[in-house]
């Protein structure tokens, strides 16, 4: 009764209806705690340049926050990765499996260290205390040489000319690629500067952007990207329906830094495998001991996932749909696909014909109405796949419809 007392009092002009009327929501302000909160909600579509042909693509500009900063004025993050290929337990004499998963530095997520880097140092030295200079260099080296060094790559938002309704998508060049791309944009820029002092980015900006043209070719076994800027086309202008999507899109070091405890114990079992390979015990050693401590005490203790290669829960990984005891889900195809391909191995290798007969049993687990002939690729199939999760049958194609909420829980939700 003395807090209504006091209240009226303090409000001795204002009704009740005029206190309800004076914390309405405007709708400027709805807008923009909508597009704060459809950020943690929205998946992430990654462009994949998975054919040969000529790709025409918007680069996108950097997102502001609602108050109109940015952490980063660029339009592309630097990000370290390494492809992780884990070898599945199995019987004596079976045939080998493998699960890829794809972590960042996490150093680069914030963290104080990053177990790889400390892994990669001491195993050099081991080696080459050894004498092993060999086994150091290689050690030392990419991942393609089976080495333990991050690729580095530069990651930005694009519209996809030939699907632009789709939004932005997410692509990642690799140094070599954005640096020629870095190249020719200043070059086109100092001329644009000559004429205009205060002319802005010429593939990014929101007005006054060109598209950026990147052909994916075979020069003899050899795969090449030759990047160019169409200047001789008209302006490529984004409209406020692209700004708003692209604003309600989760900011790129959100997905590219991100770092679980997924990850990081999936690199503990992938180290403990790098022993194996290499001959060493660096495992063992209290430096490597000490490092892999101090990272996983410092994981948030929200963060409840956990590696395992018998099962792969929904909250396992970030952004993907899982598979259920054991089975393999279609971000599992996917990446093993994506590591063929960047091994050069294709469809009818051994390793290309073990996917494709993971994929044949994933469509018949599924119940899934993709049908795969023997003219299709595996990664054509996978994209069927995908598709098909999208579009789940309607009742006039000879499914019985569910409810929206049924339909979700029972289908697969799209990969990232």
């Amino acid at each position: 009764m003395q807090n209504e007392t006091q209240a009226a009092e303090m409000q001795p002009s204002m009704n009740v209806e005029e206190l309800f009327l004076g914390v309405q929501e405007s709708y400027e302000e709805a807008q923009a705690r909508a597009l704060e909160e459809n950020k943690s909600f929205r998946r992430t579509e990654f462009l994949r340049m998975d054919k040969m042909g000529t790709y025409r693509l918007r680069v996108l500009p950097a997102v502001p926050n609602a108050d109109g900063t940015a952490e980063r004025r660029s339009y592309e993050f630097p990000v370290h990765q390494l492809l992780l290929e884990l070898e599945r337990p199995a019987a004596a004499g079976s045939k080998a499996s493998y699960l890829y998963v794809t972590v960042p530095r996490a150093t680069d997520a914030g963290y104080e260290v990053d177990i790889i880097d400390v892994y990669r140092r001491l195993a050099v030295a081991e080696a080459r205390e050894m004498g092993d200079e060999k086994l150091a260099d290689k050690i030392g080296g990419g991942s393609f040489g089976g080495g333990l060094k991050f690729s580095y790559g530069h990651a930005m938002y694009v519209l996809d000319h030939a699907e632009r309704a789709k939004g932005p998508q997410l692509l990642t060049l690799s140094h070599s690629q954005f640096k020629d791309l870095d190249e020719r944009k200043f070059r086109l820029w100092q001329k644009k500067l000559l004429k205009n002092p205060h002319h802005p980015c010429p593939i990014s900006s929101v007005y006054n952007a060109y598209p950026i043209e990147i052909e994916k070719r075979k020069n003899g076994q050899k795969t090449e990207y030759l990047i160019s800027i169409d200047n001789e086309s008209d302006n490529d202008i984004l409209s406020k329906e692209e700004l708003t999507t692209l604003m309600a899109a989760p900011r790129i070091p959100e997905v590219i830094y991100r770092y679980s405890r997924y990850q990081a114990e999936a690199t503990v079992e992938y180290l403990k495998q790098c022993d194996v390979k290499y001959g060493l015990q660096i495992m063992d050693m209290q430096d490597m001991k000490d490092s892999i401590q101090t990272l996983l005490a410092a994981l948030p203790r929200e963060d409840t996932s956990t590696f395992s290669f018998d099962k792969r829960t929904k909250d396992s990984r970030n952004n993907a749909s899982a598979g259920a005891g054991g089975e393999l889900s279609l971000d599992d195809l996917f990446e093993r696909q994506d590591a063929l391909d960047a091994q050069g191995l294709g469809d009818k290798t051994e390793q290309g014909l073990e996917l494709r007969a993971a994929i044949r049993e994933y469509i018949e687990r599924e119940q899934l109405l993709v049908r795969i002939t023997r003219t299709t690729s595996n990664r054509e199939a996978l994209e069927m796949i995908e598709v098909e999760l999208q579009n789940p049958p309607t009742q006039d194609e000879g499914s019985e419809a569910l409810p929206e909420e049924t339909q979700r829980e029972e289908r697969p939700r799209k990969r990232r």
